[in-house]
């Protein structure tokens, strides 16, 4: 065959792969083979502008594919078809790279797939890489808050586990929310509660000035959001905050930390006057056990003056 003769023909079947790929969306082992056959065919074909973005599009998708294939079986088994993902996202980046030098895509959201895939196969293979990868996203001129928030999720998947990754990606994405001309109510406490979560003290040991006061931080956040739009901010949501506030005061109380108890306590019934239905009940419950909390801390005091 002539160069012509070839080109054409790998031109042809790359092109019946490719449709066959989009037929397989149920299968995505089917659909990763077939793209990734498309993309082989290709290389066979004069690249131009055209066919490289064929070609980036079939490693994108076989790369989309193979994770689709991760989050359906087992963490043993997951280690080879990661390392293949981790291919086809080099690949892609070489491709790219070669597309942007000869010309601009503004709008275009490969950057962030091709990072947010990365961070995926990187953060279940419990890869260190992925902060540099969060940071590369950081980088980027327009960074979407929905990037950081599934990266967010996926640093937490088991088997991956990076809880301060998660965190740096909430707060960020809790700012940019904020920054917004009409800020996003359901996404900021979102984020909040999710960085609650992930700061509280479980127990006794974790219990750290440095911990409490970085939870202190999050609870303040919440509040100045439920403040700025209370008729907007669901009941539920504002009772769980109020619930995880007061367990962490009776926590500190149980300790004989009652200045701190006192405190958290305090931070608590700040929340009731935020509820709606439930107001009441949970105000006659609460300010019983604070006014014993308050009586603690006045004898503590009074003894300390006494030992003084």
């Amino acid at each position: 065959m002539t160069a012509e003769q070839r080109a054409e023909d790998a031109n042809w079947f790359r092109k019946i792969a490719w449709n066959s790929a989009l037929q397989c969306e149920s299968s995505p082992d089917r659909m990763r083979d077939f793209f990734v056959l498309s993309y082989q065919l290709s290389l066979l074909c004069p690249p131009d502008r055209t066919l490289l973005l064929g070609q980036r599009t079939c490693l994108l998708m076989a790369a989309a594919a193979s994770l689709e294939l991760c989050r359906k079986s087992p963490h043993s088994t997951q280690a080879e078809e990661l390392t293949l993902v981790l291919e086809h996202i080099q690949a892609c980046w070489e491709v790219w790279k070669t597309l942007k030098a000869s010309g601009n895509f503004p709008t275009d959201p490969t950057d962030s797939l091709l990072l947010l895939y990365e961070f995926e196969a990187r953060a279940k293979l419990n890869d260190p890489k992925v902060e540099t990868i969060l940071d590369s996203v950081l980088e980027l001129e327009n960074v979407e808050t929905k990037v950081l928030e599934t990266m967010a999720a996926l640093a937490m998947e088991p088997p991956a586990y990076f809880p301060l990754l998660c965190k740096k990606a909430l707060r960020v994405a809790l700012s940019l929310h904020k920054k917004q001309p009409q800020a996003d109510l359901k996404h900021c406490s979102k984020c909040v509660r999710s960085l609650i979560k992930l700061s509280l003290p479980s127990g006794v040991s974790e219990v750290e000035a440095r911990v409490l006061q970085e939870v202190w931080d999050y609870f303040e956040e919440a509040l100045s959001i439920i403040s700025a739009a209370p008729d907007d901010f669901p009941e539920i949501e504002t009772l769980w905050l109020l619930t995880r506030a007061w367990n962490t005061g009776i926590l500190l109380y149980s300790l004989a930390q009652y200045r701190d108890a006192e405190k958290w306590c305090g931070l608590a019934m700040s929340f009731i006057r935020h509820l709606g239905s439930l107001r009441e009940s949970y105000e006659m419950q609460m300010s019983g056990l604070y006014s014993d909390i308050l009586d603690k801390l006045d004898k503590a005091k009074k003894n300390s003056h006494m030992e003084e």
